[in-house]
C-alpha cells in the first residue's frame, strides 16, 4: 500500500490559501490539516506471467553459462562467443524487463492499447526464454562436435543475434 499526501488547499479554520507543504496556516496559525489517502495496490493480472518468465530465463541463462564453462576452455573462441552472446541476451533481458513492468506498474486503467502492447512485450521476454532453451540444447549436443553441429550452432548464434538486433531496433 502506498501512503501519500493528499494536499489541502485552504486552511479548514479559516479559508485561507495554503501552499504545498505548508505546515501552519499564515493568516490564523494553526497547523494546517492534511487528509492521508490509502492508495491500495492491486496485483495485475501480469505480474505472475512476468515473475515466471524472469524465473525461467533466469534458469536457464544460468544453466546455458554453466554448459559453456565445462564444455569450452576460457581461452577457446567459442567460449568467448557463447558467453558474450549470453551476456548480451541477459542485458536485453533485463532491460525489456523493466520496461515491461514499468509498463504495468503504470496502467491502472487497463487501458486495451498498453493491454496489446505488454502482450508483446510478454512474447518478446518469452522468445528470450526459448532462445536461451535452443541454446542449452545446442550445447548440450555440441558435446559430440561435427561439422553439422558447428552449423547449428551458427545458426543458433544468428538467430540470437537478430533477436537481440530487433529488440534493439523496437
Amino acid at each position: 500500500m502506498n501512503i501519500y499526501d493528499d494536499h489541502n488547499h485552504f486552511c479548514i479554520y479559516c479559508g485561507a490559501k495554503l501552499e504545498p507543504n505548508q505546515k501552519f496556516c499564515t493568516q490564523c496559525g494553526k497547523q494546517v490539516f492534511r487528509v492521508q489517502k490509502i492508495k491500495k495496490v492491486v496485483p495485475s493480472k501480469y505480474d505472475e506471467i512476468i515473475n515466471d518468465i524472469e524465473k525461467d530465463y533466469n534458469f536457464k541463462q544460468k544453466r546455458a553459462k554453466e554448459l559453456v564453462e565445462k564444455l569450452f576452455d576460457p581461452n577457446h573462441m567459442a567460449y568467448n562467443k557463447f558467453s558474450s552472446s549470453i551476456n548480451k541476451s541477459n542485458q536485453l533481458f533485463s532491460n525489456q524487463l523493466e520496461v515491461t513492468r514499468k509498463m504495468v506498474e503504470l496502467d491502472t486503467d487497463n487501458n486495451e492499447l498498453v493491454e496489446k502492447e505488454i502482450d508483446s512485450k510478454i512474447k518478446t521476454l518469452e522468445t528470450f526464454v526459448d532462445k536461451m532453451e535452443d541454446l542449452i540444447n545446442e550445447l548440450v549436443i555440441h558435446l559430440s562436435s561435427n561439422e553439422k553441429d558447428n552449423d547449428d550452432i551458427n545458426n543458433l548464434f544468428n538467430d540470437m543475434d537478430d533477436l537481440i538486433h530487433s529488440v534493439k531496433d523496437y
